[in-house]
């Protein structure tokens, strides 16, 4: 088990380095993300391409990097297809795997020098993804403080969009009835099941109610009764995110294409807080290539010393 600890000692906040990620490296290059490759699970997917480019983490730049990288990084480029996906026994797309929020199969971060069409997970020039559109006076609303301290607190989206900056991958578990839900970090179990309507007065959750059904190959997921305390917040939007409000309605969209390859879109649609409808732009997944890679359990915990904390509290309240 890893465990992810936010202290306050001295004034200072310790947090996991492995949090650490940069926007920039959330979005770029990825040719399987177009709008033939969604829906097609006939093994024509055609996977991201290999570059010559090697880019280091929080630079612009890209270049070869002189002499040899540990680890093999250097090697790493975006998986083949891998030929069509497998099927369920009742003819649907089996969406099981462990599934990574890059091209390579595995766990990679934004320290690594790789090939940037193996870690980013769409291109923006081809798939652009609009920042959301807040209603006058949403900022002040959702600039206030987060209710649950520093550790991120899985939800719907929230937990699968954070991946773009935490890593981490996600596994499902596909039957004709329903597809669990993991998440490794932050730490989430969902249940999505298939052919049944929401409850009639559902009670809200994190992770809101969710009803699927299949189009074609895609399995949408239709999610209502979302806790509004927690924060929505998208990878790359420089803005704080923003707090759903009861009306916030989540569709989901699930796509595997080929053998390797996953692909993910939401759509979310608030319209006491958003002027529109927000649309991500069709994120890529692939499958854990190492058959020993396994799930862990990622818990982040308050390690906090509360007179120091409130030290700290008071300091802020008479700088304002």
């Amino acid at each position: 088990m890893r465990t992810i600890t936010t202290s306050w000692i001295g004034g200072a906040v310790f947090a996991a380095s492995c949090l650490l990620a940069t926007a920039a490296f959330a979005q770029g290059n990825n040719a399987a993300a177009s709008g033939k490759a969604q829906g097609n699970s006939s093994g024509t997917f055609q996977a991201p391409q290999k570059t010559d480019e090697i880019c280091i983490a929080n630079r612009d730049a890209c270049g070869k990097v002189p002499g040899k990288v540990a680890g093999g990084f250097l090697e790493i480029h975006p998986l083949p297809a891998g030929g069509p996906a497998p099927r369920m026994s009742d003819g649907h797309v089996d969406l099981t795997g462990r599934w990574y929020p890059n091209a390579a199969g595995r766990m990679l971060q934004a320290a690594y020098p790789l090939d940037r069409n193996a870690f980013r997970q769409f291109d923006p020039k081809a798939t652009p993804e609009e920042k959301p559109s807040y209603k006058p006076g949403m900022e002040k609303l959702n600039a206030r403080p987060f209710p649950y301290g520093d550790c991120d607190q899985p939800g719907t989206p929230g937990a699968t969009l954070q991946q773009i900056s935490q890593h981490a991958p996600m596994e499902l578990i596909s039957t004709p009835q329903r597809v669990v839900m993991l998440d490794e970090y932050p730490l989430d179990v969902r249940m999505i099941y298939l052919n049944r309507p929401h409850p009639k007065d559902p009670d809200p959750t994190f992770n809101g109610d969710s009803a699927a059904h299949w189009e074609g190959d895609t399995l949408v997921v239709d999610v209502t009764a979302i806790d509004t305390r927690l924060r929505n917040a998208i990878p790359g939007d420089t803005s704080s995110g923003w707090f759903p409000s009861e009306k916030e309605h989540v569709v989901e969209r699930f796509t595997r294409p080929s053998k390797n390859y996953l692909i993910y879109q939401v759509t979310v649609d608030d319209p006491d807080v958003l002027t529109k409808p927000w649309k991500s732009a069709p994120r890529i997944w692939t499958v854990a290539q190492d058959l020993h890679d396994e799930w862990g359990e990622v818990f982040c915990t308050l390690n906090q010393e509360p007179e120091e904390y409130k030290k700290i509290t008071d300091a802020r309240q008479k700088t304002k």
